[in-house]
């Protein structure tokens, strides 16, 4: 049942990049950020307090959500940066890095022990960036790789990817803190922590922050929409799959933004992108076996 939930978030933000790309022609970094995580909050509110059960938590479950309100309000901020200084469609697949990282530390700190195979799957979730700049291979092996180092979008996405490696230990680590164990609660109260924490780089950095969602009020909505939903079948299937392969799952996502990325912002050389991000998804259809 993990796998479904996570395979819905997967589709249901892939559509996010788009959108955020769309609003970034002419908005602010950091209304972006803020916009659609911050109106998706009365979404997650009514999930957490109308349809989940009251629960007990304790102090790990606080550390929990401070530590990944915390990263995610970094990741968001570094992860919008990329997609307004590159194409979504060459930033979004390197967000799939994440799962590495999250596999690791989640054996160290959760004890989490992956399969060979589901261990092979992150690991060709990796070798997929390599194909993102294939047509440099001609100069030499290590080509693509350095063309690819040279992107400012892309070295930021691999960042944000990093951080969001770290994120699912902490959430996972509040969900099991409380009891019974609710996921639209942790979900609600870490998006608050990022959106509160987002705000004050709102009100230095932007010009006129409401005008400028109200100019884009139906992408900001759909975006709230998505944001608010998402996050729901995405800690559902935290907390009764493992952290690391759950992650996984969530990085299909980019494959279908390379494709949307064509059909609704025009983007181009997306052959060696769809390769790449066909590759990443191998591993992570591996990492669900």
């Amino acid at each position: 049942m993990w796998f479904f939930f996570a395979l819905i978030a997967a589709l249901s933000t892939s559509v996010l990049p788009i959108i955020n790309k769309r609003l970034l022609q002419d908005t602010d970094v950091s209304i972006v950020a803020w916009g659609f995580n911050a109106l998706s909050l009365p979404i997650l509110a009514g999930a957490t307090f109308f349809l989940a059960p009251m629960s007990q938590v304790d102090a790990p479950f606080w550390f929990g959500i401070a530590a990944s309100g915390i990263l995610n309000m970094f990741a968001t901020f570094i992860s919008t940066l990329a997609l307004k200084l590159s194409d979504a469609s060459l930033v979004t697949p390197f967000l799939t890095f994440n799962p590495i990282f999250t596999l690791l530390i989640a054996f160290i700190a959760l004890g989490e022990v992956p399969t060979p195979v589901g261990a092979f799957g992150v690991a060709v979730i990796g070798m997929g960036a390599y194909f993102f700049a294939l047509e440099e291979v001609k100069t030499n092996l290590l080509a693509p790789l350095c063309a690819l180092a040279k992107q400012r979008g892309v070295v930021l996405a691999i960042l944000a990817s990093f951080i969001w490696g770290l994120t699912p230990i902490f959430e996972k680590i509040a969900i099991q803190h409380s009891a019974p164990q609710n996921p639209p609660l942790v979900a609600f109260l870490t998006t608050l922590v990022m959106t509160i924490l987002l705000t004050p780089a709102l009100w230095l950095r932007a010009r006129d922050p409401f005008a400028q969602i109200s100019r884009h009020a139906r992408g900001f909505g759909i975006a709230a929409l998505i944001a608010g939903i998402a996050p729901l079948f995405g800690f559902t299937a935290i907390a009764i799959g493992l952290v690391g392969y759950v992650t996984a799952i969530f990085k299909l996502s980019p494959v279908f933004t390379v494709g949307l990325a064509r059909v609704f912002l025009d983007e181009k050389n997306l052959r060696a992108r769809l390769l790449g991000s066909s590759v990443m998804t191998f591993g992570a259809l591996l990492i669900a076996l």
